[in-house]
């Protein structure tokens, strides 16, 4: 009997699960492989830890894996997937095939059927398939440049929103709370921490923003509108460039940002109905690493 391996290589941890043709028979998580941001070593560690723990839940050797996918962040380019593959080829055997995070979210969401998958965690991303097999995406290219409506953004665009109402000379109860957060002393201590070399992980300020939407401020609350929009014109240009204008068209979101926050998904919801009456929002809940099990399921042989 042939054992299968999916594996989800995010940027904050991996995620494994291991299973016959039929069933799931363990799954394993631990920190992050993302080889860029801890170094090969670590990445191997994180993997072999993974791999291990659904193996043993499973009952087999990491040699007893006949087919594995991993999806991993960062493996569009040819140099990091090369990388990944040696690394899980150290520890499992049988075919290895290493493909971007999206395309194992997309694989757990319509398996090979139509849609658009759209993405809002540290980063975003909107990914969409025909029936035909014809591909488009929109955004992703980076927090520098892009990942617009991403926890990174919205991170940075709460930042600006504090700091212009400092400048009309508004209270901020947001500026202050986002300054308690990082531990700045002061607005001029803060100016500094945001604008450091190497500069801050601005996402880890979601959580501060989604509480102060959550409890009615208005800066909050208009920066997570702005990333509902944002997210939709990500989901209309693939749109645009995939499908009919009176094609239905399934969307799928996923993703930190729109798991947690229902004000981004209703603004994404709202002004993706205004633009596009035959787009509809799912709420498939998307496991990359199911997918990527799935994946290696059905490419084996």
């Amino acid at each position: 009997m042939p054992f299968f391996l999916g594996i989800d290589g995010g940027g904050s941890k991996t995620r494994c699960v291991l299973g016959d043709e039929n069933s799931v028979l363990g799954a394993g998580s631990s920190s992050s492989c993302k080889v860029q941001r801890v170094g090969e070593a670590c990445a191997r560690d994180s993997l072999a830890a993974a791999i291990h723990e659904s193996c043993f839940q499973a009952g087999i050797s990491p040699r007893q894996i006949a087919r594995t996918c991993a999806g991993v962040t960062g493996s569009g380019r040819p140099e990091i997937a090369s990388i990944m593959r040696e690394l899980i080829a150290s520890i499992v055997a049988g075919d290895i095939e290493v493909v971007g995070d999206v395309e194992i979210a997309f694989e757990d969401a319509f398996g090979d059927g139509p849609g658009v998958l759209v993405i809002a965690g540290t980063g975003s991303i909107a990914y969409g398939r025909t029936s035909e097999g014809a591909i488009a995406r929109a955004g992703g290219w980076g927090h520098a440049i892009s990942d617009e409506g991403s926890g990174y953004w919205i991170g940075v665009e709460s930042v600006r929103a504090a700091l212009q109402a400092r400048d009309r000379g508004e209270e901020s109860e947001l500026l202050r709370e986002l300054m308690d957060k990082i531990g700045a002393a002061n607005v001029d201590d803060f100016i500094v921490m945001m604008n450091a070399n190497p500069g801050p992980d601005f996402a880890v300020l979601f959580p501060t923003i989604l509480a102060a939407a959550d409890r009615g401020d208005a800066l909050a609350t208009k920066v997570l509108e702005k990333a509902g929009i944002e997210l939709a014109n990500l989901v209309q240009i693939v749109i645009e460039r995939l499908f009919a204008d009176d094609q239905p068209i399934q969307v799928v979101t996923h993703g930190g940002v729109l798991g947690s926050s229902a004000q981004v998904r209703r603004s994404l919801a709202a002004n993706l109905a205004c633009r596009n009456p035959h787009a509809a929002l799912s709420s498939h809940l998307v496991d990359p690493a199911r997918g990527a099990l799935n994946r290696a399921r059905k490419r084996f042989g």
